[in-house]
């Protein structure tokens, strides 16, 4: 397959920050596989698949949604102000038919600090969300980009 224009080299710096992104994301789910979340995989919604950290159940037994960050920016950035992890959590609720994700984060800062965030979501900013990756991945469909190299809508 060609390089698109629009593409970038992926550096040995790009491939370490997602590899710690993934190994933080491997530690996380299996720790709380077997007690709290549980890795479901992939998940589809109106053709758009997307692939949750995990999924939880609270006693009344309504879903939530986990997500597993790992970033080099410090605490001052929550998920609350990160625009494409709102994005992925909007998206995961809806395709799960969750309103709540909780978001474990570790910032790699000095020192290293873990935080832990419970976000709700109404059901408008669901649907919301909903519309502006479903527009996304009629762009996406149109200009021919597929599910190679983690290019998915969510």
């Amino acid at each position: 397959m060609g390089i698109r224009e629009t593409e970038r080299v992926v550096t040995d710096g790009d491939r370490m920050h997602w590899e710690k992104g993934w190994l933080w994301e491997t530690v996380l789910s299996r720790a709380f596989g077997g007690k709290a979340a549980i890795r479901v995989g992939e998940v589809e919604m109106d053709g758009v698949v997307g692939s949750p950290d995990g999924i939880g159940f609270d006693t009344s037994g309504n879903a939530y949604v986990e997500e597993y960050k790992c970033t080099s920016m410090g605490v001052g950035k929550t998920p609350a102000n990160m625009w494409r992890w709102m994005m992925q959590a909007k998206g995961y609720c809806r395709m799960v038919g969750a309103t709540r994700c909780i978001f474990r984060v570790l910032h790699l800062t000095f020192p290293p600090t873990y935080r832990v965030w419970e976000l709700v979501f109404t059901e408008e900013e669901l649907a919301e969300n909903w519309a502006a990756i479903m527009a996304q991945a009629q762009v996406m469909r149109r200009e021919g980009v597929d599910g190679d190299h983690g290019n998915k809508a969510v």
